[in-house]
């Protein structure tokens, strides 16, 4: 009975780890933007995060695990804006200050706790 409770917690960590896997194999090298500012963007580059935070871009390190999303190392320009922008931009990247639940829907678009985000077009 114990080889057998094992062997499944071992193929769900499996499988688990390898949705994470495939999640970040799908989004590297994408680009999408925030679906109500489009000012606001996000792409990832092979554990790296960058984009437009609205006035100022940003940059930094990510990781997926069990389906959240961990923001890390980050850092940003320091130019001023509107205000509107200012205060939307400052909104986004407190946001990111913790981890997210993160997935993607039907259409691809990307679900970054309550962002969703849409592929970017080139």
């Amino acid at each position: 009975m114990k080889k057998l409770i094992l062997s499944a917690v071992l193929l769900s960590l499996f499988i688990f780890g390898c949705k994470a896997g495939n999640m970040e194999e799908v989004i590297n090298k994408k680009e999408y933007r925030l679906a109500t500012n489009p000012k606001i963007t996000i792409g990832f580059d092979n554990g790296s995060v960058f984009g437009s935070s609205g006035v100022n871009s940003y940059t930094g390190s990510y990781s997926i695990k069990n389906g959240s999303i961990t923001f890390g190392n980050m850092g940003s320009t320091m130019m001023m804006g509107l205000e509107e922008d200012m205060d939307n931009e400052t909104k986004y990247l407190s946001s990111l200050k913790e981890s997210l639940p993160v997935k993607l829907d039907k259409e691809n678009n990307l679900l970054i706790g309550e962002h969703l985000f849409i592929p970017r077009e080139k």
